[in-house]
């Protein structure tokens, strides 16, 4: 028999098994809080001591939701809880539903560098799309096989702790039934407390009450726990939402900022091909990278040669940390600020003035190439959606010789399918490549020479050398059809370099910008460098209308990049707050974006080492002017449908 450290009754055996659970829920706060602590802005143990305090309350919650089928079996006020059979069954059902919470809450310590922000409903619908889940989950076993194995240890030792217990029927006064009914009625009252997380108030505790014990917005990340978090956006409609900003009464709105643009006077009747590179931030291409504080690593000479004869953008934002956010961003026209899902809103059936669907409606072809499989990750529907109505995923491709074994089609056949694909549609035609093959685990088709690779193991910048080798195929292919010459081609990345964690490349400023490059073989956009203003990834739609010379007035948060009196500022959403980028400075607003909490001076400093105190006052002001009406403009447009005319 195993050893037993003490004997007690159904409710001190409960209690003992409840507080293991939430002791190893509590704790797992720190290891994330350390992981993350660049993230998060904390720096010292007290710091996070205090957090953890607060955060108390939201372990609370999580732990009497996670367990109240646990703790309604355990409080029945029958002798048959004693039996051992329905002792062990009660076992599985704790081991299993603290386990759940207790994975999460581990996993999401490296998962939460993807996003920004604590877990929600959306990104796990976001991730399950995917029909290789189970691939996809086997191959982060690999590069995150310490998350988990944590995920192993605690469990294991949550389980061997909570069965250190030897459970005994009640004697005397507590063996009466109505003294068992009324523990039971008083167990089920405190777990609903614990649920609702407050006494007394109309609403029970939600993700933003989290706020009122952080020193700083990204420190409400520390409080929370991802199992609670998820919970609370499970209602889709509530969730998975933009809340509305009103900063601005519309005549004064309107003197900020205009959406509605007029259009062109005629129609360019060009071909125009959108490449977006899958985690192909700036930092890697030696044409942009040490311009913004990276250095050369010569891993995309291909790319850098098309750079040197287009149209560069050098500050470029992504709106996004994730894929489909900022395909969202290119393809749509507006941000996906992490961790909210287009696809997986209410708004999912707006229209939008997006290039597609306008310039489908003026004769182009359009067709989205995307060799994964349909579903995955929402983005094939996000190109339906944005107006694509050809969609070649990795079924239409029709051959799965060539798929990775985890994501879709390798990039190098894909650029050969799209080049002889191209050549088969009517002109003028709308194209769009997402690669796949820069995203881990990095595999390569078996036999791949990479002798010459600066990096021939598995790795990041491997995926990066061989999609290059890709993008030279497709242009090799490409340059020698009818069509080439009359194509605009628009270069771009999907989102930044993400989780290089401890590098100069995970730093906010550095890991947002993502090359917005556009090249015309016959010359009718001369190469030039911008690298005097600051640009979104959504401001790349916008453009796309205006090189196609769109006729018509449209909705678009965007700008024309070529248009040299237009205004932008990059924009993205990390844990909670702002980012805005301008030209000289890089601010954080606080999450109801009315005062910027920290100024950064990313043209000396661009890894945001250290806070600024001394700036120009109105430079800073006009920036947070301009998010204010930005995001009060695009959240109006989207909950109230009005991203199109």
């Amino acid at each position: 028999m195993k050893r037993k450290w003490f004997a007690t009754d159904a409710i001190g055996a409960t209690l003992w098994q409840l507080g293991v659970a939430l002791l190893l829920l509590w704790l797992s706060r720190f290891a994330f809080a350390w992981y993350n602590a660049d993230i998060c802005a904390v720096d010292s143990l007290g710091e996070v001591l205090r957090l953890s305090a607060h955060g108390l309350r939201f372990d609370l919650s999580a732990l009497a939701y996670f367990n109240a089928l646990f703790i309604l079996m355990r409080v029945l006020p029958f002798n048959f809880i004693y039996s051992a059979a329905y002792n062990r069954f009660v076992l599985w059902i704790y081991g299993i539903c603290n386990g759940i919470m207790l994975a999460i809450n581990l996993g999401d310590i490296p998962y939460f560098r993807f996003t920004g922000a604590r877990l929600r409903w959306s990104n796990v619908l976001n991730i399950t799309t995917d029909s290789d889940i189970w691939r996809i989950v086997l191959q982060y076993a690999g590069s995150y096989w310490w998350a988990f194995a944590a995920v192993g240890l605690v469990v294991a030792a949550m389980i061997w702790l909570a069965t250190r217990v030897r459970m005994r029927p009640s004697a005397g006064l507590f063996s009466r039934i109505g003294w068992r009914i009324a523990v039971a009625i008083f167990f089920a009252g405190v777990t609903f407390l614990a649920m609702r997380g407050r006494a007394g108030a109309g609403v029970p505790l939600a993700i933003p009450d989290a706020a009122f014990a952080a020193h700083k917005s990204p420190q409400i990340n520390v409080v929370l726990n991802s199992p609670f978090c998820i919970l609370r956006s499970l209602n889709r409609k509530k969730s998975n939402v933009e809340e509305e900003f009103s900063f601005f009464d519309d005549a004064t709105l309107a003197t900020i900022r205009n959406s509605v643009h007029n259009g062109s006077d005629s129609l360019a009747r060009r071909n125009i091909v959108t490449i977006v590179i899958e985690s192909g931030g700036s930092a890697w291409l030696d044409s942009i990278g040490p311009r913004i504080g990276g250095e050369k690593h010569g891993l995309m000479p291909f790319l850098d040669s098309i750079a040197g004869r287009s149209a560069v953008f050098l500050h470029t934002i992504a709106c996004s940390r994730s894929s489909c956010g900022g395909f969202t961003a290119v393809s749509c026209g507006f941000p996906a600020f992490d961790p909210f899902y287009f696809m997986l809103s209410p708004y999912n059936k707006n229209t939008l003035d997006a290039p597609a669907r306008l310039l489908g409606e003026r004769g182009w072809d359009t067709t989205f190439y995307y060799g994964c499989k349909h579903g995955s990750f929402n983005i094939d529907q996000t190109a339906f959606a944005s107006g694509y109505t050809r969609i070649v995923d990795r079924e239409a491709y029709g051959n799965d010789d060539d798929y990775d074994g985890m994501w879709g089609i390798f990039d190098y056949p894909m650029a050969e399918y799209i080049a002889r694909d191209l050549s088969s549609r009517p002109e003028p035609f709308l194209a769009n490549w997402f690669t796949v093959s820069a995203h881990g685990p990095f595999t390569l088709p078996d036999g791949w020479p990479t002798d010459s690779y600066i990096h021939p193991e598995a790795s990041p910048e491997r995926g990066l050398e061989y999609t290059d080798q890709a993008l030279r195929r497709f242009f090799e292919l490409a340059s020698a059809q009818p069509w080439f010459e009359n194509t605009t081609f628009i270069i771009t990345g999907d989102h930044g370099n993400r989780d290089f964690k401890g590098t100069i490349y995970d730093t906010p400023y550095i890991q947002s910008h993502i090359p917005f490059i556009v090249y015309t073989p016959d010359g009718s956009v001369g190469p030039a460098i911008n690298d005097s203003m600051v640009f979104s990834q959504h401001d790349i739609a916008a453009t796309t209308l205006a090189l196609a010379g769109f006729d018509r007035p449209y909705v678009q948060l965007g700008v024309d990049a070529f248009d040299p009196s237009a205004e932008s500022f990059g924009i993205q959403r990390i844990s909670g707050r702002y980012l805005v980028v301008g030209p000289e400075y890089t601010i954080y607003t606080s999450p109801d974006v009315k005062v910027v909490e920290e100024i950064y001076d990313t043209v000396s400093d661009p890894t945001m080492s250290k806070p600024i105190d001394t700036y120009d006052q109105e430079v800073v002001g006009h920036m947070l002017r301009w998010a204010q009406a930005f995001l009060q403009d695009y959240t109006s447009r989207l909950r109230g449908d009005r991203l199109a005319l």
